[in-house]
């Protein structure tokens, strides 16, 4: 992981302890200035033989708390799933996953929530600069008087 967001020019920063987030990624721009925001990331791992049914996603079971968490999130969250059979990891944007499934909201009373993470979303240097895209346009419709 930290090779890709080092070879797209970003820095990273591991959580110490597990409170919904394991990477937090600073963004720079072309000059290395750092830029505003973040973008969060927790790491999960499976070792499912492959994606089932028609392949197209790998399934994940999220605890309702960081589900909860992630969803009033400003900042871009990414679910990344770490394949350990083929050592690749593919991601999820959270909040837009949100926007476009409604499949995916908890029953009352769960504990967890099955997310469905495209097995086509494979992590890269692209996938960190893509992201880094989708926060800045995160942060514009946030506005400048977000802080009231």
């Amino acid at each position: 992981m930290q090779y890709y967001i080092a070879n797209a020019g970003f820095i990273w920063d591991v959580s110490a302890r597990d409170y919904g987030y394991d990477l937090s990624v600073i963004t720079c721009d072309p000059t290395g200035y750092v830029e505003p925001g973040a973008i969060l990331i927790q790491l999960k791992a499976t070792d499912a033989a492959d994606p089932p049914g028609d392949g197209r996603f790998f399934f994940y079971d999220v605890d309702v708390r960081d589900y909860n968490l992630w969803a009033s999130e400003p900042n871009p969250v990414y679910l990344i799933l770490y394949h350990a059979r083929t050592r690749r990891a593919f991601w999820l944007y959270f909040q837009r996953y949100l926007r476009e499934d409604s499949a995916a909201r908890p029953r009352p009373g769960a504990r967890s929530v099955r997310i469905a993470v495209p097995a086509g979303n494979r992590v890269s240097t692209a996938f960190f600069r893509h992201a880094r895209r989708l926060k800045q346009q995160a942060i514009r419709r946030m506005g400048a008087d977000h802080h009231g």
